[in-house]
């Protein structure tokens, strides 16, 4: 092998720039594990191409429909496990900058560490009158989110979610009907 050859190939081998997006996620403030606080509430009432978004100070959620005027009950392809989506709101306050933070379409933007070693498939989340179960199913960034947040940002989640953190956030199912609102309390239950 010539020497040539092994400097072509050095120099176009693609490089890895995860320890950039770690190196950030380390950086974002530690959130509580065991109590958290919800800080802001978010509903999606019109089509998903609207991207239309209403901030709330209660919301109201039923077992069979998630959040009350929110579009996850009109998707006729809706999974229980994605009734309702939360997003740690310093990664998101982080990633999104100058853009309004609500147009993520997370519903619940929380104080808590959303990470997979803290919030275990089938963890329960006690948040005023309501109860919220983590589900299996994945929160990835959608073409809509890195439309309005960039694509460092979706590459930023990616890495978060790729590492365990949960970049993204995560989805649940609600398993009991109930009220919540700005400034509850969040209990962690992982029995």
């Amino acid at each position: 092998m010539s020497w040539a050859y092994i400097i072509v190939q050095a120099t176009f081998t693609p490089m890895n720039f995860s320890r950039r997006h770690d190196r950030w996620l380390r950086k974002l403030p530690a959130s509580p594990k065991d109590e958290g606080l919800v800080c802001l509430l978010v509903i999606r009432p019109g089509a998903e191409e609207s991207g239309e978004r209403e901030l709330r100070e209660s919301i109201e959620l039923t077992v069979e429909g998630g959040i009350a005027g929110d579009r996850w009950i009109k998707n006729s392809e809706r999974n229980l496990g994605s009734q309702v989506s939360l997003i740690n709101t310093h990664m998101i306050g982080q990633l999104a900058g100058k853009t309004p933070v609500e147009l993520c379409g997370d519903n619940l933007h929380v104080d808590l560490d959303l990470s997979e070693s803290n919030l275990p498939i089938g963890a329960r989340l006690l948040i005023g009158s309501a109860i919220l179960e983590i589900s299996a199913v994945p929160h990835k960034p959608c073409g809509a989110f890195c439309h309005r947040f960039g694509t460092r940002a979706a590459k930023r989640v990616a890495r978060g979610n790729a590492t365990g953190l949960r970049g993204r956030g995560v989805l649940c199912q609600v398993v009991q009907a109930g009220t919540i609102q700005v400034a509850d309390r969040i209990e962690v239950r992982r029995d």
